[in-house]
């Protein structure tokens, strides 16, 4: 969960947290060189995004927002959710796409019963992606009219490294994957995939540093919002957000402490879809 300023390698892979888009025979930064970023989570919005958009590349294997999710609601109240064809591409890619679910479902104002809503603000993101499926498909179309050779083609998106930090200045554990055409064939425009990425945030979101090199990609969203975290430390551990992605309950109960220094124990959040969220003021169960 806390950052690490060091530059470490991973095989042939190297990052920095920087959000222009390195090309593939571009050299690795150094440490000078590096961009470090602001890393202020602010009510939660930009480091949310990123954690969807590695939701989505795990699950849906691609980076397809405006096919894949949709507005639902009625009277005036709408969220964001997985579209028909986004919940087909899950069951297409043997998943049920849970995470994502977990994330989008961090919309929901009841969160404020266990976090406080100054740490994460689920009107303000429940809004903003509301807003950002404008955002995408405009930059789709300018490309399309501008650009055409930058406009990403359909892929499909494999794991291969992560969450692990990489880069000097990252926001984050970077995860890792190597983009294909959809039948796995040879995808020779990566960097072009940073168009697919308006929607999390793309080029302001520093929590989300979108990064290419020899033909993989890489975002480093917090670390938690994707798996149980892999830096928490201390018997009474601070989690980014003040939550952290436990589908299995396995630290239900167990101490924590806010990110304001309030002494607390993890408590499911109500329709968090995975989610549990340190409560200040409520007393451990183990």
């Amino acid at each position: 969960m806390k950052n690490i300023a060091v530059l470490v390698g991973l095989g042939v892979l190297a990052f920095g947290c920087t959000t222009s888009i390195a090309s593939d025979d571009e050299s690795i930064k150094t440490v000078d060189e590096t961009v470090t970023p602001s890393c202020d989570a602010g009510t939660g919005l930009l480091p949310t995004k990123a954690g969807l958009a590695v939701a989505m590349a795990n699950e849906l294997k691609r980076w397809d927002a405006v096919t894949d999710l949709t507005r639902t609601g009625s009277n005036g109240i709408y969220q964001v959710a997985l579209s028909a064809a986004g919940l087909k591409q899950c069951s297409d890619m043997g998943s049920t796409c849970a995470n994502t679910k977990a994330l989008l479902a961090l919309q929901d104002i009841s969160l404020w019963q266990v976090i406080n809503p100054n740490t994460f603000n689920p009107t303000a993101y429940r809004e903003d992606l509301l807003a950002s499926f404008a955002r995408q498909q405009d930059r789709i179309n300018d490309l399309k009219m501008n650009n055409p050779s930058q406009v990403p083609a359909p892929h499909k998106l494999t794991k291969v490294g992560g969450p692990t930090n990489l880069g000097s200045g990252a926001c984050g554990p970077h995860w890792v994957y190597k983009p294909t055409s959809p039948s796995g064939g040879t995808y020779s425009t990566p960097a072009n995939l940073a168009n697919s990425l308006y929607f999390f945030g793309h080029p302001n979101n520093d929590f989300l540093s979108f990064t290419v090199t020899n033909g993989n990609v890489a975002v480093d969203p917090f670390d938690g919002d994707n798996a149980p975290p892999i830096t928490s430390t201390g018997s009474c551990p601070t989690y980014d957000l003040d939550r952290v992605y436990n589908p299995t309950n396995s630290l239900l109960g167990t101490c924590c402490v806010t990110i304001h220094s309030l002494n607390g124990a993890l408590q499911a959040l109500p329709r968090g879809g995975g989610f549990i969220g340190c409560r200040a003021g409520v007393v451990p169960t183990r």
